[in-house]
This record gives C-alpha cells, structure tokens and sequence, in this order.
C-alpha cells in the first residue's frame, strides 16, 4: 500500500494503474443487443473510474472518500474481445477538495481513449 504524501492528497505526476481484458459483457451494447463487436465506450469510462479511484484511495483519511465529478472522454481507436488494455490515471492537481487526473486506455494497437477525472472529497458515509 502506498504511503501518504504530506499533502494527504496525490502528488502531481502520481500514477496508478489497472489492466483490463475485454470481454464480450465490455462490448457495445444497447437496447439489450451488442450494436458494434468492440470495447464500449460505457465500459471504458468505468475502467477510468476504477484507475481514478485507485489512484485517491491510498490517500484517503479514515473519516472520508471521494466520487466521481465530472469526467470527459475521447474513445479514438477499437479495442477488441481479447484485447489487453492497461488503464492509467495520472495526477495533474490535487488540493483539499478534488483530484484531477488525465487518463489514459492504452491496448495493442495503440491509444484507445484519453480523458480527464475528477474526483471530489466527502466525508465518509455521505453517499450512503
């Protein structure tokens, strides 16, 4: 488990990352039906989240968590059923009150999507 920063908060640069495999459940569904046999972009932003979230987590105060704010996303290339994608988000700023991170989904043929995640903080058990 990582260490804290004195800030309490992820460091400019800080990285944390997950490797993800599609599978057909990841594919581009709608209406019940897969429409294109290809790495939804709904699947991709739940991966980013998840990269985003492991990125605060090891950050986080006993009496508190973050969630998801806004995020932005730019699907550029198909990933296929097989694929192996590694999703990193990397920290730009963070202070007291949120983490941005630019995002990356990167599989064998390249650049899958970018982004940027930010999370805000919350006193723990406000969600819920």
């Amino acid at each position: 488990m990582q260490e804290r920063s004195r800030t309490g908060r992820p460091s400019p640069g800080e990285e944390a990352s997950h490797r993800v495999l599609v599978t057909h459940d990841m594919l581009a569904m709608l209406f019940g039906r897969v429409v294109h046999p290809v790495y939804a972009t709904a699947a991709m932003v739940r991966h980013m989240e998840e990269a985003g979230r492991l990125l605060v987590e090891p950050h986080l105060g006993p009496d508190e968590d973050a969630t998801g704010y806004r995020i932005d996303v730019t699907h550029a290339l198909p990933a296929r059923t097989g694929d192996r994608l590694t999703v990193t988000a990397r920290c730009t700023f963070a202070d007291e009150e949120q983490c941005v991170a630019d995002v990356e989904v990167r599989g064998p043929r390249g650049v899958v999507g970018r982004g940027t995640f930010v999370q805000r903080y919350v006193p723990q058990g406000t969600l819920g």
